[in-house]
């Protein structure tokens, strides 16, 4: 029976229509699934199964897009070193200041067989105007292609359309608005019909908005009670109608073509939305699943529904939600249906697999080995899942009821955008390279000799990933083969010493101090290590960093010390802190061993207090 079910699965993936383009975020209709094809390659390294290997300077983690044998790509290169996009989860607002130095916004095409630049084009040349989050970059944003022209969208700069040669046709500014935690404008372009849709959430003027594709003019827009969502929109075209489903924090939603509300529902999305929607099956997937948030719901959405689709509050009484999961979704990565089955991808490396219809688990998290942190968003082919970490390591999981891992491909850069499968080749965009991958291929001698991957802006990134996942071998590689000790992330924020603090990792924090870690560099908010030990009650820290001169008088940002800010009652707010932080990181922080641990914290700063 078994071999049966996997027989028949292999026959009614769904796959593009158009197996030679990939013209949007995640292809054609959105769900990272590609036609089969024999030289869609299993497996590769950074030589074989290669293509080709472009470099693209800069940063960005816009995905490629592929029209008719060219590959476009967004990039932003500074003439000044900034913040390098790194890997994992964050605590705190962002970076709060704009980029420093002139940046370049630039648009590449590629030849899809050969790799060679066949034009770029520079949209706007200068300093940005709002600040962006170290997880994120100012070309965010994936391009979209009608087969006309080339829809480039830098969402706090503006909307840009080139024809597929290159010539600049028409533009149209976007006023550059706060966002949240400084991720920036993010959700994709869509176009449909001659109209190309853009939402940009943000902490001011959020809205919705269709521009003319031939002209760019301004068709209508729409003010949106949003502020924390990045989803890329979806065109939804079913048996019913076509609309437009935007997921939000308040509310999820659906536009007429026209720009009126079909329908809403409140969701209880958790805190940041970022899945973005995508359909099967004839059925709407909306997703949302922040870190550490209680409600992280998937719903499967039924067409043809209208004003509210739940007036009672209660998702499983809706006539228009097939079904409903309330702890079901990821925080970054989009989720993929493949046959009849939803796979879930979660940021921290696990996996699930639900019935794609009805919701019913099919098997619950399993965890990839190695893990890592997950960003990127799945595809498939060939009946095959394929999962990228943050790391650029590969995961390939043989699609069905049961998780199997079948092979595991490294490119050895950090990697957060999406891949695209058009026809036999796969491309894959790391920190500083586009690959183009295809069964069977190999790199010359030359060319292979004259790899230079942009290692050390990752080797940084890898360093606070390897101090948060307490990784001391790591650590000590990175550490050795030159990266400083006391680096700051992104030139200003924590140290690795400071963030193996922060995740209770004494381990690492022992090495690092024995190999010339400053005790007394503080984060951006001040915070010594010992400020972090203290307030995370790490009693053995604690303990190394006071023999080793930690001072308990050291004053944050705010003027606390570790001592006053360890001899705090504990109460049901403090308890919040603790968990709101908590939610922050990705940890689920064991509050009673806190609350036992942080008297004998408080007795051993007193007692150093009193040396001083």
């Amino acid at each position: 029976m078994k071999h049966l079910t996997t027989f028949v699965l292999f026959f009614v993936f769904v796959s593009p229509a158009n197996a030679d383009n990939w013209p949007r975020f995640r292809g054609a209709d959105g769900t990272g699934v590609s036609a089969d094809n024999a030289k869609l390659p299993q497996t590769w390294t950074t030589t074989s199964n290669v293509a080709w290997i472009a470099d693209v300077p800069g940063w960005g983690w816009s995905c490629p897009v592929v029209w008719e044998g060219k590959v476009f790509l967004t990039t932003v290169v500074s003439d000044e070193p900034n913040l390098t996009p790194s890997k994992g989860l964050y605590l705190g607002e962002g970076v709060r200041d704009p980029a420093k130095g002139i940046h370049q916004w630039l648009t590449y095409c590629f030849d899809l067989k050969t790799g060679k630049e066949l034009w770029k084009q520079e949209a706007h040349s200068g300093q940005p105007k709002v600040p962006r989050h170290p997880k994120s970059t100012y070309a965010a944003e994936t391009p979209a292609t009608d087969g006309e022209r080339l829809y480039v969208l830098f969402g706090d700069l503006g909307l840009y359309c080139y024809d597929l040669n290159g010539q600049p046709l028409w533009s149209n500014a976007i006023e550059p608005r706060k966002t949240a935690q400084d991720y920036g404008a993010a959700a994709s372009p869509v176009v449909h019909d001659g109209q190309v849709f853009v939402v940009y959430d943000n902490k001011e003027e959020s809205w919705i908005a269709a521009f003319d594709a031939k002209t760019g003019d301004e068709r209508w827009r729409k003010v949106r009670d949003e502020t924390h969502s990045w989803a890329t929109p979806l065109v939804w075209k079913n048996e019913v109608r076509t609309e437009i489903v935007v997921p939000g924090k308040r509310l999820n939603r659906s536009y007429s073509l026209e720009g009126e509300v079909l329908w809403e529902f409140d969701g209880r999305m958790s805190n940041l939305v970022i899945p973005s929607p995508f359909t099967a099956h004839g059925l709407c997937y909306i997703a949302s699943g922040y870190v550490g948030d209680d409600h992280r719901p998937t719903f499967a959405v039924k067409p043809g529904g209208s004003g509210n689709l739940v007036p009672d509050g209660k998702f499983e009484n809706s006539e228009s939600i097939a079904w409903y999961q309330g702890k079901s979704s990821p925080y970054n990565p989009s989720q993929i249906v493949y046959g009849d089955y939803l796979y879930t991808l979660y940021d921290r490396g696990f996996l699930t697999c639900h019935d794609a219809k009805t919701g019913a688990e099919i098997y619950g998290k399993q965890r990839f080995t190695p893990g890592g942190s997950f960003t990127s968003s799945p595809w498939a082919y060939n009946g095959h899942l394929f999962f990228l970490n943050e790391d650029g390591l590969t995961c390939v999981v043989k699609a069905g009821p049961e998780f199997e891992i079948v092979a595991r491909n490294d490119l050895q850069e950090l990697s957060m955008a999406c891949p695209a499968a058009v026809d036999d080749k796969l491309l894959i965009r790391t920190a500083s390279k586009l690959y183009c991958l295809t069964q069977g291929a190999e790199l010359d001698a030359a060319v292979t000799a004259k790899m230079q991957p942009r290692r050390e802006a990752t080797a940084a990134a890898d360093l606070w990933t390897a101090a948060r996942e307490g990784d001391v071998k790591s650590v000590q590689r990175l550490i050795n083969s030159g990266q400083s000790v006391n680096a700051r992330q992104g030139g200003r924020g924590s140290t690795a010493l400071n963030t193996a603090a922060v995740f209770g990792k004494t381990e690492v924090a022992r090495w690092l101090i024995e190999n010339g870690a400053d005790i007394t560099i503080p984060n951006q908010d001040g915070n010594t290590t010992l400020h972090i030990a203290s307030f995370f009650a790490n009693e053995e820290l604690v303990a190394l960093l006071l023999s080793k001169g930690a001072s308990p008088k050291a004053k944050n940002g705010r003027g606390d010390t570790p001592l006053s800010g360890t001899s705090a009652e504990w109460n049901d707010a403090l308890k919040e802190i603790y968990n709101g932080i908590g939610r922050q990181i990705g940890v689920e922080l064991d509050l009673e061993k806190i609350k036992a641990t942080r008297p004998k914290i408080l007795q051993r700063l007193q007692e150093a207090d009193k040396l001083e």
